[in-house]
């Protein structure tokens, strides 16, 4: 199988990759469609140097971390499972070097956030248009080699602790107390916490209600175009005023792309239409913020549950069952977390790196288009980022290009290998982000999945394949979708279920729908397929069942 857009270091060898790591994913919940070449690579480079450094570096017991590769433009990814007689020294080690995250999870966490801020606000404030070529060479020397540090002492060093304790924590409840990680109480135990991308969709429902005090909403709401709606607020007093302090608030909160991993999507800083979408949507649903009220009620809830599951420990084992719990409570306060301080913002500064040298390429005859520069790598930069006047990569872009194309062709298989042959350790850390559905067949559903938010919805179904088009979305809908991300998060105030093709325990699909009280089934592998648009159906998330009901006229 050759390289995929030439990347050997990603290249699939259909026999030995699988005769060494058995089982290759597709990783379809970070990426549900064949990514450009630039995006590909970054990605691939981060996510591999990291998980496997944070793994080494933490002495992860059971996995040295994972590997990826690129197959078709889709990414797929492998766990490393540990050899056994390395696991008793290894586990030694990670009981000494996981204490402050046991310890004080907060702080520590905190901490490191205060080491990676002041370099994300280094890249934002950089003045990219005003750099020479030299300086905006520099610029991307700099940011390639400093978003490792991102990666690697931050995202995958906490990522992998974090999540393998709530894997450890999920097979100890199930020791003792005969409770499953789908258990109610289990999920009761993990919900109901704040965390800052939440703060991002107050915000964005607060501009709403602002909107309306100051008079503006009947102009929110009949004007279509956002873009217009933009230079209309400039006409008034009110108008100024409300868009004087979103503008003040995007300095911050604008640095996410539309599509939260992908490079070669917008950005809310370059685009300040993009989020009156949300805005819009929270207006047309009215009241109060649901979170708000929904998070109060699962926080008492999780006190009363921990109480209930504490009484039933044994003694001798109780302090460090609790220990214990206390971080798994951290993994989704991290998985949604880290999203808004690493993931969002390393995509957006990168973004606007490679179109300020995309731009120049363009302007200087190296490029037809701007957006080129998302088919070409650093490697093909470099030779047109001082003396660009001279160089022509428009070859580089026309195969690159091609290929992808080629690409968005082709059904991606779900997997590589035999996944009867997977390793437990394996199943169990794969199944965080992807897991395959639990099917009930005594149930006759049409659909079942692998994780749920609890609750049963009717409803008519909405099928949507691309963050832009979730603007189509109507309040009370039932969101059918290949997986969610960050961006996706605000449409959840407004839903009134969600079924998703990908996703695991700690997929942002099912931990925002159990924050917002939304029933959901995730992970079914086949909703977009089965289901479509003005469909009514059944969301039954106490049962991990969904049913067609009536198919549309």
């Amino acid at each position: 199988m050759a390289a995929c857009y030439g990347l050997n270091r990603y290249e699939f060898d259909p026999v030995k990759d699988i005769e060494s790591y058995g089982v290759w994913m597709a990783d379809l919940t970070h990426f549900p469609k064949p990514t450009r070449p630039l995006n590909a690579m970054l990605w691939c480079d981060g996510v591999t140097m990291g998980a496997e450094w944070g793994s080494e570096q933490i002495s992860m017991p059971e996995t040295q971390g994972t590997d990826w590769r690129i197959i078709d433009g889709y990414i797929y990814f492998t766990i490393i499972v540990t050899r056994p007689e390395e696991i008793p020294q290894r586990e030694k080690v990670f009981a000494e070097k996981v204490k402050p995250m046991l310890t004080d999870w907060d702080g520590a966490w905190q901490k490191d956030m205060s080491k990676w801020m002041p370099i994300v606000e280094h890249f934002r404030a950089f003045d990219r248009q005003g750099a020479s070529n030299v300086e905006l060479w520099e610029h991307l020397e700099d940011f390639i080699n400093r978003i490792h540090y991102g990666w690697r002492p931050l995202h995958f060093y906490w990522m992998e602790p974090t999540f393998g304790i709530y894997i450890r924590f999920a097979e100890v409840c199930k020791e003792l107390l005969g409770m499953d990680i789908e258990d109610p109480k289990f999920k009761a135990l993990c919900s109901g916490f704040p965390n800052r991308l939440f703060q991002v969709n107050r915000d964005l429902w607060q501009f709403g209600d602002k909107a309306q005090e100051l008079g503006l909403g009947d102009l929110f709401m009949s004007t279509k175009d956002n873009k217009e709606l933009l230079a209309t607020l400039e006409e008034s007093d009110a108008g100024r005023k409300w868009l004087s302090e979103f503008l003040e608030w995007l300095k911050v909160e604008g640095w996410r792309n539309t599509d939260m991993w992908d490079i070669c999507s917008p950005s809310w800083i370059e685009d300040p239409s993009l989020p009156l979408r949300d805005i819009k949507q929270a207006m047309a649903k009215g009241g109060a913020f649901a979170l708000d009220a929904q998070r109060e009620q699962l926080a008492k809830e999780r006190v009363e549950t921990e109480k209930e599951v504490l009484a039933k420990v044994p003694a001798g084992q109780k302090d460090f069952f609790e220990r214990l719990m206390r971080m798994a409570q951290k993994a989704s306060v991290f998985s949604e977390e880290h999203n808004w301080y690493l993931d969002q913002q390393a995509a957006a500064i990168g973004r606007h790196v490679f179109l300020e040298i995309g731009r120049r390429f363009a302007q200087n005859g190296v490029i037809d288009e701007r957006d080129d520069i998302f088919f070409l790598f650093p490697d093909e930069m470099r030779k047109a980022l001082i003396v660009m006047d001279r160089v022509n990569l428009r070859p580089y872009v026309k195969a690159h290009k091609e290929e992808w194309e080629s690409y968005n062709k082709i059904e991606p298989k779900l997997f590589y290998g035999d996944m009867a042959k997977l390793p437990p350790m394996a199943v169990r850390r794969a199944s965080v982000i992807s897991a395959a559905p639990k099917v009930k067949a005594e149930l006759n559903a049409d659909l079942y999945g692998a994780t749920t938010s609890p609750g049963v919805i009717e409803g008519i179904a909405h099928v949507i394949l691309n963050e832009r088009d979730l603007e189509q979305l109507q309040p009370g809908e039932i969101l059918v979708t290949v997986a969610t991300s960050v961006p996706w998060t605000p449409a959840f105030s407004i839903v009134g279920g969600v079924v998703t093709n990908a996703g695991g325990s700690l997929s942002h699909a099912v931990l925002v729908a159990r924050e917002y009280g939304v029933p959901a089934v995730i992970g079914t592998r086949e909703a977009t397929k089965k289901i479509k648009t003005g469909d009514r159906i059944k969301v039954d998330g106490d049962m991990n069942a969904v049913y067609i009901l009536e198919r549309a006229a």
